[in-house]
């Protein structure tokens, strides 16, 4: 039986833990941090009049440092256009207490604006008066029915790919999947938020919700080569623990840390929700450099792809047995089915392993006889004995050379160095010769 050994113990547990660990420390960094105390931070609002404007932004900068960007608008027509061309959150006129602002950006910034507009009103001896201009549909009541609608087409793309390195599936069928489930996706989550009044019928919102899915499968997907057993860190973080946050579909990207906010423009459901909002409440303002940026995540995807499959190609023309053996290019099983690698740690499972037998001169196996097998640093990784059988055999083992050491009472050590392949069993048989009183001479291995 093999020992387990301190340091190997340890190379397992962080291989295979990094993940739950990685997972908790983003929720509390990506969800706890941003989440926790929403305030304005660079929050854009128009004020009619440059004096009041002047006047409302020297006592923002007192109050909330960074909070607030006030900008100064000519008459109540400019504040209502600084709302639906999304330059402003809202808009306030002084001279009568008007709030002007759009619940589709979300219930929590209006909360935030009635905190900070109600005492100024009362102040000048208004009562604050709430201008909506650009209400949400009748079923999406919180304004965050939208943004739940793209989770469901956020997060399916990357389990997906989860899903699909592990099925016995060529590149191209795994890219077809991909394709099927994103559309799947799209259909479903429109024809659900559509019967629950949550969204209005904007059927282009279809193309937008599959660009969505593509922009993260087809990125994840064409990132596997490249950061290998990482992806689930690499993918969950970009597209999910960063992306939710930075959104603005949960809570307003003007109330979350400037780090958040910076994230907006440049990530797919940030993207997403910008298009989509822009389309259903404020004609189409702001929708096509969102897009956009949703076709540019996709073609990074693609390329991706394009760009492994090629460097693959180039490998295995130089080093066919190389590249497969290191299990980074498609290959076929034994029934002939196009497979991928798997893109995991190391399993405890039958791979890069050593086997053999230790006989005596005459043939006969020699039962208890102490099996250790080292690295090229001196490391040992393995150390046991013979069956009954004389047989021996060792997994795990790194796909490399390794230094082997066989010894029984009364017989000369063998030692020798064993190239392991990945992926495949390695035979090697030792035969010890008999020590003659207490002389030691070289030991032979076949």
């Amino acid at each position: 039986m093999t020992e387990a050994q301190p340091s190997s113990l340890v190379r397992t547990l962080a291989s295979t833990l990094w993940f739950p660990m990685f997972f908790i420390v983003g929720f509390m960094v990506c969800y706890l941090l941003p989440f926790h105390a929403p305030a304005p931070h660079h929050m854009p609002v128009a004020v009619i009049g440059e004096q009041a404007a002047s006047q409302l932004d020297a006592a923002f900068g007192k109050a909330m440092p960074g909070g607030i960007d006030v900008t100064a608008v000519p008459d109540e027509q400019g504040a209502r256009e600084a709302i639906t061309q999304r330059e402003a959150v809202a808009a306030y006129n002084p001279a009568d207490g008007e709030l002007f602002y759009a619940k589709a950006n979300g219930s929590a910034l209006l909360m935030v604006l009635q905190q900070v507009f109600t005492p100024i009103a009362s102040t000048a001896g208004h009562q604050l008066v709430l201008t909506d201009l650009a209400p949400t549909a009748p079923g999406d009541v919180m304004g965050t029915g939208l943004f739940y609608c793209l989770l469901a087409m956020n997060i399916p793309p990357y389990v997906t790919v989860m899903m699909l390195l592990r099925a016995a599936l060529g590149t191209r069928q795994k890219l077809l999947a991909l394709v099927g489930v994103g559309a799947f996706a799209t259909v479903v989550c429109y024809s659900v938020a559509l019967s629950m009044d949550v969204i209005y019928n904007q059927p282009i919102l279809l193309l937008i919700g599959f660009l969505l899915t593509q922009a993260v499968g087809w990125t994840t997907f064409g990132l596997v080569p490249f950061v290998k057993q990482f992806i689930p860190g690499v993918a969950m973080g970009t597209f999910v623990l960063l992306s939710m946050p930075s959104s603005s579909g949960a809570i307003p990207k003007e109330l979350v840390p400037a780090f958040f906010q910076s994230l907006h423009r440049f990530l797919p459901l940030g993207q997403a929700v910008d298009s989509m909002r822009g389309i259903l409440y404020f004609n189409g303002v702001g929708a096509p450099p969102a897009v956009l940026g949703l076709a540019a995540w996709w073609l990074l995807g693609v390329l991706l792809v394009v760009f492994n499959q090629l460097r693959m190609r180039r490998k295995q023309a130089a080093d066919p047995e190389a590249v497969t053996d290191a299990g980074t290019y498609e290959h076929e099983d034994d029934s002939g089915v196009v497979v991928d690698p798997a893109i995991e740690a190391p399993k405890p499972a039958h791979h890069h392993t050593l086997a053999g037998t230790v006989l005596a001169t005459g043939g006969a196996p020699v039962p208890g006889a102490i099996v250790t097998v080292t690295d090229s640093t001196g490391t040992q990784l393995a150390h046991l004995v013979t069956s009954n059988s004389g047989e021996y055999e060792v997994h795990d083992l790194p796909g490399t050379h390794v230094t082997v050491v066989v010894s029984a009472p009364g017989m000369r050590p063998a030692v020798d160095r064993v190239a392991v392949r990945p992926g495949r069993v390695a035979g090697h048989d030792f035969v010890l010769e008999p020590e003659p009183g207490h002389h030691r001479s070289a030991a032979r291995a076949r």
